[in-house]
């Protein structure tokens, strides 16, 4: 039998340096908020002709705004139409007398290319930070009913501590999809939101698979003395296999979606796709190693 518990504190060490990489890209990086949560415009214009370069269009806008913008490039999926999405986050919207000269400074700039402006959002500041909390408290919702019904159907293996252990997967899973956003300088907007609700389900269910073969376990046991090292490493070993399977499946197909964002240039889909690919793994990593080993510690403490 694997030992896996003998060796949790390989795991632990792995988590740790995984984080604290993620701190560390926080501090750099820092936090970018999209418009839908910090407030501010998106403007779309639709081009022909050669890419634009993103770069460029950046400065351009801060010569002609004197405001920071993120630009990003897109194409159609059925089509070949070329569109230049610009994102311009703060508390201010944009004027009428802004778009117009933002156009035509990009008008003249890239004349051959025959820009023509498309739609416009504003987002008040206040609407975002609405939203954004509105979000959070969504997460705290369904984490509180998950870590509730843990409780409840595992008593048998002290429900409050399969919860709490379970928690802190979930949050380890949490943090690391955030840590993406932040080093990949991905703005956190309502796909953040989106995968970290997916995620929270995807790895509960996880956490649940190894659980329900610990109570399995001491229950076939009966009154003979099982050990805790015992008892978690043989429950590991046997959904192991179910669970990295029931990953790469998810995995495979996330890889596929992040490979056709990329090549169609949706931004959207790939920043989509790849904090889903993190969380995936993280979560087959936290439920199979960290949630069992953490569980174990805690009952051979309480002994």
């Amino acid at each position: 039998m694997v030992k896996f518990y003998e060796n949790r504190k390989i795991y632990y060490i792995i988590s740790a340096v995984l984080l604290i990489a993620g701190i560390v890209g926080l501090f750099v990086n820092g936090v970018k908020l999209d418009i839908s949560f910090s407030g501010g415009a998106k403007i779309t214009y639709s081009y022909t002709g050669d890419e634009i370069n993103a770069t460029e269009v950046e400065a351009l806008v801060k010569d002609t705004l004197k405001r920071d913008s993120t630009v990003q490039n897109a194409t159609g999926y059925q089509t070949d139409d070329k569109s230049l999405v610009i994102s311009l986050s703060g508390t201010q919207s944009l004027s009428t007398e802004e778009q117009t000269a933002l156009y035509d400074a990009l008008s003249k700039k890239y004349a051959n290319n025959k820009i023509e402006q498309g739609s416009t959002t504003n987002v008040e500041a206040s609407i975002g930070r609405r939203f954004l909390r509105n979000g959070f408290i969504a997460i705290a919702i369904a984490a509180v009913f998950m870590i509730v019904w843990v409780t409840l159907r595992f008593k048998v293996v002290s429900g409050f501590t399969a919860a709490a252990t379970a928690l802190i997967a979930l949050f380890h899973d949490i943090l690391l999809v955030f840590f993406v956003f932040v080093l990949f300088k991905i703005p956190i907007n309502d796909g953040f939101i989106a995968v970290v609700l997916t995620i929270l389900g995807y790895s509960i269910n996880d956490t649940l698979v190894i659980f329900d073969r610990i109570r399995e376990n001491k229950k076939l046991a009966g009154n003979k003395s099982i050990s805790v090292e015992t008892l978690v490493n043989k429950s590991i070993q046997q959904s192991l296999t179910r669970t990295v399977n029931t990953s790469l499946m998810t995995l495979a197909a996330l890889v596929l979606v992040l490979i056709f964002g990329w090549i169609k240039g949706l931004s959207s889909i790939v920043n989509f796709a790849l904090p889903m690919m993190v969380g995936i793994i993280s979560g087959c990593y936290s439920s199979s190693f960290l949630a069992p080993c953490i569980w174990g510690s805690i009952k051979k403490r309480s002994k």
